[in-house]
């Protein structure tokens, strides 16, 4: 019997573990840890050796538990169930049991255990009364905290406010003043006259920046005002660059209009009649020689004096900044193509302007130069002046269109802005050079819709003509008939004007209104007054024509994320209608056609204008 019991295995992994468990604490699963864990699991017993035996011990020991009054059987399977559940645990634990208590063995135990001393740890904490930021007054931190946290939350609002009012209200494109603006052309002795003389002076125009103002002028640009022995009769043979004529004033009351206008945001220019005073200068001999007479073989000689004379011409620029002018237009230069210190002189003048005043050049000019010269000359000139000849109908303007869109000055981001002028001081009124009536009003919204600076000769916009002289009484002045004495609304002449033909000239004044209304559409939309658009260092014109076919002309204007806008133009002599509802759809009428048209809604399933009417739409 010993023998058939006796286990041997010294492989087997030994581990602490009580004798016996209890049914009332054991664990009915032994995969889990008894809970609560049992006085073994806190104090295990120490590592004993694997050998032991159950046999003959082990049956004794069973018989010898004294039990409580229960029968033998009953003890008999207590023992067995403890056997069985010690057995299992060895198998689980891979523990070896070496011995079993019995009841009274584990109640000597747990009273021995309660005897034993132990050691209790014990952790006081610091009454929060003691903590230094107890005493403090934490409602009013409260109420500071919240003060503060709101003012901060107001100051943020009101800045965010502040920025965004400020924010410019249009993000239109940069431009300098004389891009895109109106310029109004003045020959100052056909003006007005502040001192009620024959002639019209620098006090009379100062008088009338209120008119240039609601025309929407931005820049007044004066015809000759220099000194001459037949001032006004032949104002180009200028003996002085710097001397003014005497009948328009003194360099005071220049000084004076200067200022009046620049109130009023106008900025004035002046023309330098370059031409006809270098012409002058060669032919007048040096004061050293004034008894010689000069030949072809003074021609050189001639020539090193004029790169002198280029330097007055400096002088004089220098003089008029001054006093206050912000820009010349340079008239003659075509005639002084070959001048090879011309370029380096105009880079010169140009250098003393400055960015913020404007020079201006003919186009004839630039079309008879030449590279490399050319390039030289488009990077230091600001305005090209181009007249558009209305004469030969829409055909014609569309090829002119087109041909300055595909031209030079197209053709880089850097070149100069376009000046659009429809007349000037040397040629025949717009109203006597059209082939129909009075179509100056559609003429001129036709000017104010092409893209760059629009340029209007004084009179045109109120439809002035030429001096009337039927019977030839003033064929000795033909050259000034076009130089008509403005007529001023409500206001009777009391003195003859310099130049006149009819008893009567008549003005059209309630064109004017249509003029401010398109100035102030112009002004507020990129998509007319933009020279281009500038992208990838090239030009694109921001125009297209969308139809020119039997004197009527529609062209659109748009700028990207902008609205678009189109004029149609009846440039012929009897009334157009057409169906332009394959090219445009709707739009609103902002101007035009005359100035008792009422505005609305347009649909271009039939369009109808009467000669020399125009019409602006903006598109839907």
């Amino acid at each position: 019997m010993d023998g058939f019991l006796r286990v041997d295995n010294a492989n087997l992994p030994s581990s602490p573990t009580n004798s016996f468990l209890a049914d009332e604490v054991a664990s009915i699963c032994p995969l889990i840890t008894p809970s609560p864990p049992t006085n073994d699991l806190i104090h295990p017993l120490p590592e004993l050796e694997s050998n032991f035996s159950i046999g003959l011990e082990l049956a004794n020991k069973l018989h010898k538990v004294k039990g409580d009054g229960a029968s033998d059987e009953d003890k008999v399977e207590s023992a067995s169930s403890s056997s069985s559940a010690l057995a299992e645990s060895q198998l689980l634990n891979h523990r070896n049991i070496y011995h079993v208590h019995d009841d009274k063995d584990e109640e000597k135990e747990e009273r021995e255990d309660l005897g034993k001393s132990q050691t209790l740890q014990l952790t006081f904490r610091n009454p929060p009364d003691n903590y230094f930021f107890m005493s403090w007054n934490w409602p009013l931190i409260r109420k500071i905290s919240t003060w503060i946290f709101l003012s901060g939350l107001v100051a943020m609002v009101a800045l965010v406010i502040a920025m965004i009012s400020t924010l410019p209200k249009t993000c239109n494109p940069p431009t300098f003043w004389y891009q895109g603006n109106l310029l109004y052309e003045i020959f100052p002795a056909s003006f007005y006259g502040g001192k009620k003389n024959m002639e019209g002076d620098f006090k009379g125009i100062a008088l009338k920046a209120d008119y240039l103002t609601y025309l929407g002028v931005r820049g007044v640009r004066l015809n000759s005002i220099f000194n001459n022995p037949n001032y006004p009769d032949d104002f180009d043979n200028v003996t002085s660059l710097i001397d003014i004529a005497p009948v328009l004033g003194n360099l005071s009351e220049f000084n004076i209009m200067v200022k009046l206008l620049k109130a009023k945001n106008i900025s004035v220019i002046l023309d330098l009649p370059l031409y006809p005073y270098i012409k002058r200068l060669i032919h007048k001999p040096p004061k050293s020689r004034k008894n010689e007479t000069f030949s072809g073989s003074t021609i050189e000689f001639l020539r090193k004096e004029r790169s002198e004379d280029l330097d007055v011409i400096e002088d004089a620029i220098l003089h008029w900044i001054t006093n206050g002018v912000e820009g010349f237009y340079l008239k003659g230069l075509e005639k002084l193509q070959d001048d090879p210190n011309l370029v380096e002189s105009i880079q010169r003048w140009k250098q003393i302007l400055g960015e913020d005043r404007v020079l201006i050049v003919n186009n004839n000019f630039i079309s008879s130069m030449k590279a490399p010269q050319l390039n030289f000359i488009l990077n230091n000139v600001d305005l090209v002046d181009i007249k558009l000849d209305l004469s030969d109908g829409a055909n014609s303007v569309n090829k002119q269109i087109r041909s300055i869109q595909n031209g030079t000055l197209f053709s880089k981001a850097s070149m100069p802005w376009i000046q659009w002028s429809l007349a000037d001081v040397y040629s025949s009124r717009i109203s006597n050079s059209l082939p129909y009536g009075n179509g100056t009003l559609g003429a001129t919204l036709l000017q104010l819709m092409l893209p760059g600076t629009p340029s209007i000769f004084y009179g045109d916009e109120i439809g002035l003509q030429d001096i009337s002289d039927p019977n030839g009484e003033r064929q000795d002045i033909k050259h000034l008939h076009q130089l008509t004495m403005m007529p001023w609304q409500n206001e009777k002449l009391t003195v003859i004007p310099w130049i006149h033909g009819d008893d009567q000239v008549i003005g059209r004044y309630d064109q004017t209104k249509l003029i401010n209304k398109t100035m102030n559409v112009r002004m507020k939309s990129p998509s007319i007054y933009m020279n281009s658009i500038k992208k990838e260092d090239a030009n694109k014109a921001n125009i297209e024509i969308k139809y020119s076919k039997d004197n009527l002309l529609v062209l659109q204007r748009w700028y990207p994320r902008r609205k678009a806008y189109v004029l149609v133009s009846n440039l012929g002599d009897k009334k157009l209608s057409t169906d332009l509802s394959t090219l445009l759809y709707s739009g609103e009428i902002v101007v035009g056609p005359r100035t008792d048209s009422k505005l609305g809604s347009i649909v271009f399933t039939n369009v109808s204008l009467w000669p020399g009417e125009s019409v602006i739409a903006e598109l839907y």
